[in-house]
């Protein structure tokens, strides 16, 4: 079938223009500024009879997700809206330097008879022989930033190496940073409240009432998070210590930890004045891995873990069972006990159980439940 493309008439018959710039800081004296470039494009419009200027979208933030740039975003809008026929740009990078994403935007607008005009590299989209050039050029923009981040990250690795690294914004609560040091401060007590309530066995939940209870709130004025919570049991930095390159560096297009790529961590040992003792910070870090351990073994526990979990097991195939609230036969909710195989379909048929005969059995060891017969509750 034969598609036939159907422009619309205006009553001026003007080619409705838009002009898309971008610069990567906020410098005003640099040559290629906002006010450049959109001078520059008022002018260049105003000397033509036949183009009308419909808008000029500026962003001042560099980036290769066209998401985080509002105004392009809603150039895009626009134009899909149909009040754009043409898009000035200075270069291909000033458009998008994630090659996909540029190949993404330049054939959807021009579905939409859009054309997208590069100025420096003399392309236009709607020209069939700059195809090939075109993907050429915003594959260069795309490398130009694989360069960037690469070198980026090599010079972060060789201060790594040499024990040096950026506190950033310093938001480590129970810190200042004092010369380029982590010095502990008032919230200090803070950090080990929370080391000594987790080690009398009160779980995470428990913490975060006790410390609203003392007036103890987040930056924004909020209870602190389980994962804050976590993240301070869990952070080296309390015993003295620095883990340098926790995770592997972020993909240059993506922004995201990219788990392929090769990274060395660097651990520094006594760097700063510990807030806790080291045998605290031990004993939490084994108290933690234990629940992590048991929890990958009967799943999601959710806040206080009931006594039997990691003591009940399967007698058919020896998996651990987990606790599900399901409809009892009056209509109640009742506690049982199911394989956790059986609830993954693999095929095994224990029957489920009901917590009050597992009461039945309630020891302090190990309880191994074997059932006959695969009734299900």
């Amino acid at each position: 079938m034969q598609i036939t493309r159907i422009p619309a008439h205006r009553e001026n018959g003007k080619t409705r223009i838009a002009v898309y710039c971008r610069i990567s800081t906020k410098m005003e004296e640099q040559e290629e500024s906002l006010e450049t470039q959109q001078a520059a494009y008022t002018d260049l419009i105003s000397l033509r009879s036949d183009w009308e200027l419909v808008g000029i979208y500026s962003d001042s933030l560099s980036g290769l997700s066209a998401e985080k740039r509002p105004e392009f975003m809603q150039m895009i809008r626009d134009a899909q809206e149909g009040k754009i026929d043409r898009i000035l740009c200075k270069s291909v990078s000033r458009f998008s330097r994630n090659v996909a994403e540029c190949k993404k935007y330049t054939d959807m607008l021009r579905l939409r008879n859009v054309t997208v005009e590069f100025e420096k590299e003399h392309l236009r989209t709607d020209d069939p022989t700059s195809s090939f050039i075109f993907s050429l050029m915003s594959a260069i923009a795309e490398n130009e930033s694989r360069s960037i981040s690469e070198n980026i990250r090599w010079g972060y690795q060789e201060r790594f190496k040499r024990g040096e690294y950026n506190l950033g914004n310093n938001r480590i609560l129970g810190y200042d940073c004092v010369d380029g040091k982590l010095v502990p401060n008032k919230d200090a007590d803070i950090i080990r409240l929370i080391y000594t309530l987790f080690l009398q066995d009160r779980n995470v939940d428990e913490i975060i009432r006790t410390l609203t209870d003392l007036g103890v709130t987040s930056r924004n004025g909020k209870p602190l998070s389980r994962s804050t919570i976590l993240y301070i049991l869990n952070n080296e930095t309390y015993k003295g210590d620095k883990l340098l390159q926790k995770q592997p560096p972020k993909n240059f297009i993506t922004k995201k930890p990219d788990p392929d790529a090769k990274y060395e961590s660097n651990y520094l040992e006594n760097d700063h004045e510990a807030i806790v003792e080291r045998d605290v910070w031990d004993a939490a870090a084994a108290k933690l891995k234990k629940n992590k351990e048991l929890t990958e073994v009967v799943g999601h526990r959710g806040g206080q873990p009931h006594f039997l979990y990691g003591k009940v097991f399967c007698g058919e195939c020896g998996a651990p069972m987990t606790r599900r609230t399901v409809n009892g036969p009056g209509g109640g909710k009742i506690k049982i006990w199911v394989c956790r195989e059986k609830r993954k379909g693999s095929g095994c048929w224990c029957r489920n159980v009901k917590e009050e005969e597992l009461l039945k059995y309630e020891k302090a060891a190990r309880i191994v439940i074997k059932l006959d017969g695969v009734d299900a509750e």
